[in-house]
């Protein structure tokens, strides 16, 4: 399963950005300082030591399209590496390049000094998007999440999310020169946080200031959350923060909680646009009729709605449930999606209206939506009645969400069951809550 891209190069680019704020492979130390306008400065120290060298000029030596020579020899050249970083800094908006000083050392190994300002957090992560682009598969696969969250009792959340690098950075001739030191390299930063720090699940902690650390290991192959319970004056607008909306209102075509989910083909071809239903954070239900479109042997991928590659967990067998029609998809969100309430069975009568929500087959962003009415409940399985829903115009569809007038989720659209002509059936949003696997 997973999306169909090859990352390229890793080793330089894990340096300046594997975690949001990196720091660690091969000896780097990353100090962010923030203000509570989000706007802060960065100090980031990289050390090359002579181990990391050995290992490039290996991996030069052994690759024969030549391109590892020609990163090899950037690499050794002070001017290049300097004005290569700065350029890449100074494309994103928003910083403000202070100092950058490569120095030679007399032991063979080679240390590099940044120091920058930035406007909000989220230019952090543009920044390692910018600075690793030269040396990944230059597709927009997001590994790295960050969000800060507050409510109106002044409670704010620091949230980073480092998932499955690998996909962005799967060379495999660099993974098997360099593998043998994921495991005791280190990646780690500090935040000096503007505001009182209520707990965390930082590895060390002075006042505000709080420092995380991961292995290599866990950031190429696995996951890992940071997290910091954080208080700000309830005066304070935080423009850079998503604020808890626990209403619930109308859903429309800009304020839903659907995304894409793209099916290839055994071409690695796009074939099919799926649906998929944002139940809570990171994870998602769609169609299993959609992802068994060719019995397994193709690829897919979920398209944030900035047009980017979310990064996937691998599936479980409590992950699917073929005879709903149910897939579950764990998967990197830094967007916003309305919180689902789901709507009781009880509630739904005949000639209710709803909403219905999908995406076409089609490679357009855009969410289509359709007025309808309920028009009765068909017996599926034993556990499963469905939900007939007469959409206002006949229309085929593969997928979708339904909604209630009152903004309450009622279910998935199914093409799973074939019933009266000109309806369209639902599995009940109700039962699909009590199929959500467990987190891992």
């Amino acid at each position: 399963m997973g999306n169909n891209h090859k990352p390229v190069y890793f080793v330089f680019a894990v340096l300046l950005g594997t975690s949001v704020f990196l720091a660690g492979c091969f000896d780097v130390k990353r100090e962010i300082k923030m203000y509570p306008n989000g706007s802060g400065l960065e100090n980031i120290y990289v050390t090359l030591d002579k181990e990391f060298f050995e290992k490039m000029q290996t991996l030069a030596e052994t690759d024969k399209t030549g391109k590892w020579r020609k990163k090899l020899d950037t690499l050794n050249d002070n001017s290049l590496l300097e004005n290569g970083i700065r350029t890449d800094i100074q494309r994103v908006g928003g910083t403000s390049v202070k100092e950058i000083k490569v120095t030679n050392k007399e032991d063979g190994s080679k240390e590099i000094f940044i120091q920058y300002f930035f406007d909000e957090p989220s230019v952090l992560i543009k920044i390692t998007n910018e600075v690793t682009f030269t040396w990944s598969n230059q597709v927009p696969v997001q590994f790295c999440i960050l969000k800060f969250i507050y409510d109106d009792q002044g409670n704010l959340t620091y949230k980073l999310t480092t998932r499955k690098a690998e996909r962005y950075f799967n060379d495999e001739l660099m993974h098997t020169v360099f593998s043998s030191m994921y495991s005791y390299k280190t990646i780690s930063y500090t935040i000096e946080f503007p505001f009182e720090v209520k707990e965390s699940n930082a590895k060390t902690s002075s006042g505000s200031s709080l420092t995380w650390e991961m292995t290599m290991q866990t950031a190429i192959y696995d996951q890992q959350v940071d997290t910091a319970a954080l208080v700000k004056d309830p005066e304070l607008d935080l423009t850079y923060a998503e604020k808890i909306d626990r209403t619930i209102g109308r859903v429309s075509q800009k304020d839903n909680p659907l995304i894409r989910v793209q099916v290839y083909n055994r071409n690695k071809e796009p074939v099919k646009i799926g649906t998929g239903i944002v139940l809570k954070d990171g994870l998602l239900v769609t169609n299993f009729n959609l992802m068994n479109l060719i019995e397994g042997a193709g690829f897919f991928s979920v398209i944030l709605p900035t047009d980017s590659l979310a990064g996937i967990d691998e599936m479980t067998e409590n992950d699917l449930d073929p005879k709903q029609d149910l897939v579950f998809l764990r998967f990197g969100a830094p967007e916003k999606f309305k919180p689902i309430i789901y709507e009781q069975s009880s509630n739904v009568k005949y000639g209710n209206k709803v909403k219905l929500f999908y995406y076409p087959n089609t490679l357009s962003s855009v969410v289509y939506s359709m007025d309808g009415m309920i028009s009765g409940t068909k017996k599926w399985t034993k556990k499963t009645k469905l939900v007939e829903i007469k959409p206002a115009k006949p229309i085929s569809l593969e997928g979708g969400a339904v909604f209630m007038e009152n903004g309450r989720f009622l279910g998935m659209l199914t093409s799973a069951y074939e019933g009266e002509v000109g309806k369209l059936y639902v599995v009940p949003g109700e039962y699909i809550k009590t199929k959500i696997p467990p987190s891992k």
